[in-house]
Formats: C-alpha cells, sequence, structure tokens
C-alpha cells in the first residue's frame, strides 16, 4: 500500500501527506523526491477520517483543496473546520 501523496503545490514546494509516519512531507522546488508518490483513494473508514488522511490533521485551506482534489464543492456558508470535517465525513 502506498503510503504518500501529494496534497498541494505552493510557490515555494510541494506538500506531500506521509500516512505511516501521519505527518506532512515538505519538498522545497528545485529539490530531488526521495520517495514514491501516489494518490490516496478516498474511502472512508469513520467519521473524520479517510483512507491514508486523518482530516482532523489538516487546515481549512488544506482540507478545500482536497476536498477540491476530489471534486466535492464546500457551500460558501461552511466556513468553520470543523464544519467542513463533519460535511466531508
Amino acid at each position: 500500500m502506498l503510503m504518500i501523496s501529494k496534497i498541494r503545490k505552493t510557490i515555494t514546494g510541494t506538500e506531500y501527506w506521509d500516512s505511516e509516519n501521519k505527518k506532512t512531507v515538505f519538498v522545497p522546488d528545485g529539490e530531488e523526491i526521495k520517495f514514491e508518490v501516489g494518490e490516496v483513494k478516498a474511502q472512508e473508514v469513520g467519521q473524520g477520517k479517510v483512507e491514508g488522511i486523518e482530516l482532523d490533521s489538516l487546515t481549512i485551506a488544506q482540507l478545500k483543496e482536497y476536498a477540491a482534489s476530489k471534486g466535492i464543492e464546500i457551500p460558501k456558508e461552511i466556513t468553520k473546520r470543523d464544519d467542513i470535517i463533519e460535511f466531508l465525513s
């Protein structure tokens, strides 16, 4: 099972989620990636959790980007982090 997936690309580099170690890995632009990257499948395994990603550990921006990557549109009325997590669960 693949353990590292891309979260988002920023101006300074790319963020990845390491589901085995439960942490974010940042790789600055121009630096070589020293691990294999795959895609996390959004398969619910419990409230607040998605296979490979614990939604409680993500920021609002990361939650919105995660939802967008899965084709989920979060209504504009939902602005609080806990409400976004509940909506995605």
